[in-house]
């Protein structure tokens, strides 16, 4: 089995592609997602890739091989169980949740992960929107785009918040922005730098970096 600091290094890389949507991951990115020095990426990148967990194209970045990849969904799976453990069964705050999910990843099983979601009644996403991969590591997709892509006036459902940074989802609770409600771009500032969104009764100023990490679906006409 992997240790968990490759499970970390995969699962990071995974989450990277899957955020930003591009056929590398950059190692600066890679290195501040994990807060570790830039030199101590470089050092097990390279390591992974002699185990054929990664690609590694210099200038370029990573990207998962097969291998890699299903260790990352594995990962993955694991840490979006752990935190509906977390928050469903155990009242944790779901900015809490990914903090202490990121340690039980590596403990939990299988079987535990089945158990988990049985008793919670087959949920396929996490607290924060995100899809479960399923056992044999398939993930499925629903069809959404980012808040900031939005034009003023328009209104959709947020759907899930794919960067789990705690500051991140510390914010977007205190708005009342969670997964599965609605949400209005009320304006867009000159230069496009801010959005002024409705959600509930109340209005909030959103940086479009804020915006850009926000998933939302537009309801069928």
């Amino acid at each position: 089995m992997p240790s968990a600091s490759i499970e970390e290094y995969l699962e990071a890389v995974f989450r990277l592609l899957e955020t930003n949507q591009e056929k590398y991951a950059k190692t600066g990115e890679l290195a501040e997602l994990l807060k570790v020095a830039p030199a101590s990426v470089t050092q097990m990148i390279q390591k992974l890739a002699a185990r054929k967990y990664l690609i590694y194209r210099k200038g370029q970045g990573v990207r998962l091989t097969q291998k890699g990849r299903e260790v990352a969904l594995d990962v993955l799976r694991r840490h979006r169980v752990a935190e509906l453990l977390l928050v469903d069964l155990l009242g944790v705050s779901w900015e809490e949740a990914h903090e202490v999910a990121c340690q039980w990843e590596h403990i939990l099983t299988k079987e535990m992960c089945d158990r988990v979601l049985v008793r919670l009644g087959e949920p396929t996403t996490c607290p924060h929107g995100n899809p479960i991969p399923d056992g044999e590591g398939k993930i499925s997709q629903v069809e959404t785009q980012a808040l900031a892509e939005l034009e003023q006036g328009e209104e959709a459902i947020i759907d899930s918040i794919s960067n789990e940074n705690p500051n991140l989802l510390r914010i977007m609770a205190s708005m009342g922005m969670l997964p599965g409600e609605h949400i209005r771009v009320v304006q867009i500032a000159p230069g496009g730098d801010t959005l002024l969104i409705e959600v509930g009764t109340a209005q909030f100023a959103l940086s479009r970096t804020l915006a850009k990490q926000i998933q939302v679906r537009k309801e069928p006409q």
